[in-house]
């Protein structure tokens, strides 16, 4: 299976949110867990950043903070890491999923986290067992 396949297809859908919450978009991505498809990750968060009217700042911030989210999932040896983007009218939602190979996290995690939440409005990580998912949103000043 070529790395194409193993990093799955790009698809945006529809998102149902909750009677408080707007309707919007959800675009997802699986990319491979290797450095050089991080790139790919902070491109589509540029693009989609720009589409919703982000500043340059804050599209520069949204690249950094989702690069961070996912070189650290990449340095728990995740095999491949899931980003979800989720649009909405006063906000862009991030999300990186993975499962780690190893348990123990890695040095660079509190960095990360740190330059993260200096970057986002929030930031919120989750893990059970090897199961990790890291929640960021940016909010869309009107």
């Amino acid at each position: 299976m070529d790395d194409k396949a193993k990093a799955g297809v790009g698809k945006v859908t529809n998102l149902e949110y909750s009677a408080a919450s707007d309707a919007g978009t959800r675009i997802e991505l699986k990319i491979p867990g290797r450095p050089d498809y991080v790139v790919v990750v902070r491109l589509t968060a540029a693009a989609v950043a720009g589409r919703m009217g982000l500043s340059y700042d804050d599209i520069e911030d949204l690249k950094v903070a989702v690069g961070e989210a996912c070189s650290a999932a990449i340095l728990t040896g995740a095999p491949a890491v899931g980003v979800s983007f989720i649009i909405a009218k006063d906000r862009l939602e991030v999300q990186i999923t993975h499962r780690a190979a190893k348990s123990a996290r890695s040095p660079d995690t509190e960095l990360n986290r740190l330059l993260m939440q200096v970057l986002m409005d929030e930031v919120e990580t989750r893990a059970h067992g090897t199961e990790h998912v890291t929640r960021m949103v940016k909010r869309i000043a009107r």
